[in-house]
């Protein structure tokens, strides 16, 4: 039988290949993997380079239960008007060979990946019995997360959001028509969050805007903003602390922030550490071990979990027939 043509899915093509439920069994399986085999990320888990013009940044990882292995290349620049735009793609390999298997725009499912993976770090960690959401941020990659949030939290029926424009939370709030789940905008963060059973950060927040007297006891928070969110001494009100990668926590994130402006050192923040997500969801740590239980989770987004929803998309699309297939050592167009 002769190998597979190398496939191309352009933009937006490899997100329509997906479902919620099919991201979530990924992740799930992804996790599972990652908490048994370890060595499943490139080292350092997220590698930058510049000096052509563009900023790259670039993350490896390998599912050797699946069979494949592959990096996410991200590749920011700016034009003449001082805008910046951003080139985002995948590129899938045979792990045991190198053969390259697809190129796959990544946007899409990097909105997709990020949402479920804080809906299944929620599912892992929430208490039982969780119905209310603190949401703060309201843009693309919250607009895939409720849709997923609700098959893994069935008994949610409040969603508080907040973003920097009340509009925007107020536009999100109108999109939503999930049967039994109600969606408010409201103006700030404290008012997402006040009384929240589980509250989930997605904000481009540069500062700090959450401290333990905002937090519900026994809450569940997951940050999951590219720069600091929580203040450092929401660690001190956890009672669970879980990561999914420290290393890449320690570069993006309110982890980041917390090195960054001295409120923490790294030691001190490894030190707290109770388990990583992959442990959780392998069920080789506990996660929550009490519904009374303050729980603090930092999940800035792992490559093993682009390559799970990359891997499928390419399943998928060679299913169905979508994309370009290219024979192998023909230059893309």
């Amino acid at each position: 039988m002769s190998a597979p043509d190398f496939l191309l899915l352009r933009h937006g093509e490899a997100r329509r290949l997906l479902s919620s439920a099919d991201a979530i069994a990924a992740i799930e399986a992804a996790w599972h993997d990652y908490g048994h085999q370890r060595q499943v990320l490139s080292r350092p888990s997220s590698m930058g380079m510049g000096g052509g013009g563009a900023v790259f940044k670039i993350k490896g990882g390998i599912l050797t239960g699946q069979g494949v292995a592959g990096f996410r290349l991200v590749a920011d620049h700016w034009d003449t008007a001082g805008r910046e735009l951003t080139e985002d793609w995948f590129w899938l390999a045979d792990p045991a060979t190198g053969r390259p298997l697809a190129l796959i725009e990544e946007f899409g499912l990097h909105c997709l990946r990020t949402a479920v993976t804080g809906a299944v770090a929620a599912g892992l960690l929430a208490k039982p019995g969780t119905r209310s959401l603190g949401l703060v941020g309201a843009g693309q990659i919250a607009r895939e997360l409720l849709e997923p949030l609700r098959q893994v939290l069935p008994g949610l029926e409040r969603v508080r959001v907040s973003s920097r424009r009340l509009a925007s939370a107020e536009d999100f709030a109108r999109r939503y028509t999930i049967p039994g789940l109600v969606v408010e905008a409201v103006a700030t963060p404290e008012e997402a969050v006040a009384g929240a059973d589980l509250v989930m950060t997605l904000s481009a927040a540069e500062l700090p805007f959450l401290r333990p007297e905002h937090l519900a006891p026994g809450a569940t928070v997951i940050g999951m903003g590219g720069d600091a969110e929580l203040d450092a001494s929401v660690l001190g009100w956890a009672d669970r602390f879980v990561v999914d990668d420290m290393d890449f926590a320690c570069v993006a994130g309110s982890v980041a922030g917390w090195l960054k402006s001295g409120a923490l050192t790294r030691e001190a923040v490894v030190a707290r550490l109770d388990a990583d997500i992959g442990e959780v969801a392998a069920g080789l740590k506990p996660g929550r071990r009490a519904a009374g239980e303050n729980v603090v989770a930092i999940i800035q987004g792992m490559a093993v979990c682009d390559l799970a929803l990359a891997t499928l998309a390419w399943r998928h699309a060679r299913a169905s027939g979508a994309g370009q297939s290219l024979p192998l050592g023909e230059a893309a167009p």
